[in-house]
């Protein structure tokens, strides 16, 4: 009878091992978690860091937009003026989209880095854009667009679920770009179907 004694010390001891290996291993499953979480939180609070600057100073700059020259009749000399600030502007804008682009390529979420880039690429190319009727609140689409942008992105870092609705400028803005994107695809192929036929 003398071995169950030694027998139940030693299965004790492997039991207590045992439960002491998995709480161990249970703690730092958990820490390591936790610290992944963190880290990720802390990315994540940086990316929008950057691209929250990026944006507002994106918006300052659209905000200090010229006169569209093209809407009134200046006399010469101030229609001169104005046409080198809005083109002064202009060169201006590409210094504060290049930040936004970098700062958005930072973004891990697939969908919100895509709108990001679309859209501060639309803001590149809205010269070439017929804003119609909305010329003469050029201003405001562009800034609307920036402001949809922010909204996005601080939505992304709330983990909201659904990105917030467009707004109208915002929406007018896309359709304008997209349908000047169409028609001048149109033109390329149509030019390009004329130059492969026989002459």
């Amino acid at each position: 009878m003398d071995w169950l004694t030694p027998l139940a010390g030693l299965v004790g001891v492997v039991v207590g091992a045992v439960t002491s290996y998995a709480s161990t291993h249970q703690v730092q499953k958990r820490q390591l978690a936790e610290t992944r979480l963190a880290r990720e939180e802390a990315e994540r609070a940086a990316v929008v860091a950057a691209n929250a600057q990026a944006l507002t100073a994106l918006l300052r700059h659209i905000r200090q937009m010229p006169s569209d020259s093209s809407l009134a009749d200046f006399p010469s000399r101030e229609y001169e003026r104005l046409t080198e600030r809005e083109e002064t502007w202009s060169k201006e804008l590409f210094e504060y989209l290049e930040p936004a682009r970098v700062a958005a390529l930072e973004v891990r979420d697939e969908s919100l880095r895509t709108l990001l880039v679309e859209d501060l690429t639309r803001i590149h190319d809205w010269e070439w854009v017929d804003l119609g009727p909305h010329r003469n609140i050029r201003e405001w689409l562009l800034a609307d667009t920036v402001h949809h942008l922010i909204a996005c992105v601080f939505a992304w870092r709330r983990g909201d679920t659904e990105m917030p609705e467009p707004n109208n400028r915002y929406r007018r803005f896309k359709e304008a770009w997209e349908y000047e994107e169409e028609r001048r695809r149109i033109e390329r192929e149509e030019l390009e179907a004329a130059q492969r036929e026989p002459n």
